[in-house]
């Protein structure tokens, strides 16, 4: 999921904040515009904690937005067959992205899925002021709890 902020010089008198918003196909880009995406991976058996001697499934997501804001928050969710099992939360300010991830002990022949919702809050200046965005990964099957 895409969303873009404009300054507010450049937004048109507005019938709405529809006008101002841009979710999904992406337009020609607007001089200061802000686009920020959040992407969540796919669940995975985590090699890290392999590593440390936890068996643990992994799910990361990511916001990346064109220009620095003012303040983001993401929460992170993993779901073991359809019931949420872990959630995570980070924010940082004036940064242009954030990563983010949930994890929790690795239980075989089950489905797991992430997702993410991110608060972005703009600069100064810029409509919508404050927008959530959210985005889910594919369900996973994940067979055995260690390295393949």
């Amino acid at each position: 999921m895409t969303l873009t902020a404009l300054p507010a010089a450049s937004a048109a008198p507005s019938p709405g904040p529809a006008s101002q918003l841009t979710a999904g196909t992406a337009k020609a880009p607007v001089p200061d515009e802000i686009r920020c995406r959040i992407n969540v991976h796919n669940p995975h058996y985590s090699h890290h904690g392999d590593f440390k001697g936890r068996n643990q499934v992994n799910v990361v997501a990511d916001v990346k937005c064109g220009k620095p804001v003012a303040h983001l928050t993401i929460r992170v969710n993993l779901y073991k067959d359809g019931t949420l099992y872990k959630s995570s939360q980070r924010s940082n300010a004036g940064r242009a992205k954030i990563s983010h991830n949930a994890a929790r002990r690795c239980v075989k022949k089950k489905r797991y899925q992430g997702t993410a919702w991110a608060d972005v809050v703009m600069p100064p200046g810029y409509l919508p002021p404050t927008q959530r965005i959210a985005n889910k990964s594919e369900v996973v099957l994940i067979r055995q709890c260690k390295r393949s």
